[in-house]
């Protein structure tokens, strides 16, 4: 479980950090969400080589992969029992994925903050990329009203930021579906 917070901070960082596009209540709604990842009950993660973009490499805490139980559970799954993922089209792209990251957090009102990363299922493969404040230009975060948190106001804000910054990262991450 603890493996699972610390991938997720070091990958999207906290929305407090200002870089990962997040918000302090769910932005996509019930209507929009799919469930592309089936029965799976177990993923692994994989990360992109620095060194060789070809390769991906398991990516381990202390020698040990790092592996998390899944559960689809309503709308949504559950990584781990304490991190809630949920699926929202993209829209006119098939296999392509808005994903909201619901990870705890006692200091905010509900107990959970929300990031958000795009994903792209390529048979058992869940690739993510995540894009972030900086890659957009300063005229859309002026027009979003987005401050130094990077929080988004609504789900058409979200589509919008993902929209625009569709070529400014790459999917370095992949999950095993199991």
């Amino acid at each position: 479980m603890m493996r699972l917070r610390v991938l997720l901070a070091g990958v999207l960082c906290a929305v407090a950090a200002a870089c990962a596009f997040g918000s302090y209540t769910p932005l996509i709604p019930p209507e929009d969400v799919v469930m592309p990842l089936g029965t799976a009950t177990v993923v692994r993660a994989y990360v992109q080589s620095d060194d060789d973009p070809s390769r991906w490499d398991p990516s381990a805490e202390n020698g040990v992969p790092e592996e998390y139980d899944i559960r689809q559970e309503g709308y949504g799954y559950w990584l781990d029992e304490d991190v809630w993922l949920v699926f929202g089209q993209m829209d006119g792209r098939a296999g392509e994925y808005l994903m909201q990251i619901a990870t705890p957090e006692d200091s905010v009102e509900g107990g959970y903050v929300y990031n958000y990363a795009l994903g792209k299922l390529v048979g058992d493969r869940l690739f993510v990329k995540f894009p972030d404040c900086d890659d957009l230009p300063i005229d859309t975060m002026n027009a979003l009203g987005l401050d130094a948190e990077c929080a988004l106001p609504s789900y058409d804000s979200l589509k919008r930021v993902f929209a625009e910054t569709e070529a400014a990262a790459t999917y370095t991450t992949y999950y095993q579906l199991r």
